[in-house]
């Protein structure tokens, strides 16, 4: 996940509300096209290259970032050149979403693995635990545990 700020901008439905609807159907058809060839996500910023559609052209170089005003981005692109977020800006970004998601999939699907090998009363020992040191989940375990008294 991206830290310092664009991950808290950086969503379906906020990329649609910033670029309209035109611009976001051409850029999710870019992504889904499979033109997005990398994406890097380091502390507030996000870089990729998307492959062009017609022969013989170079790869666009896409860079979102987070500015004190907000989101701020470029493309070689003509349209990004001249300042407008292009389809190209798009598909970086659902290719970074769609990245993220994977990755926590898996990371919950490992997990999940993890506890289930667990014996079940090892595990409820581990979480009692974990609730005498964190007031939060011990509240979390009492309403799973079915107990709603205030």
């Amino acid at each position: 996940m991206l830290v310092g700020g664009i991950a808290n901008i950086l969503h379906r439905d906020t990329i649609a509300v910033i670029v309209g609807t035109k611009t976001f159907e051409r850029g999710e058809r870019c992504f889904a096209q499979g033109r997005v060839v990398t994406v890097e996500a380091t502390r507030g910023e996000l870089r990729g290259v998307v492959k062009p559609n017609e022969t013989g052209r170079s790869p666009y170089r896409v860079h979102i970032w987070v500015r004190e005003d907000g989101l701020a981005y470029e493309c070689t692109c003509p349209v990004g050149s001249s300042l407008q977020f292009c389809k190209h800006t798009v598909a970086i970004a659902l290719a970074h979403l769609e990245r993220e998601r994977t990755e926590s999939e898996r990371r919950f699907s490992e997990l999940r693995g993890r506890l289930l090998a667990m014996s079940p009363s090892a595990l409820v020992e581990k979480l009692l635990g974990l609730a005498r040191e964190h007031g939060a989940l011990f509240e979390i375990l009492r309403l799973v545990a079915g107990d709603h008294r205030q």
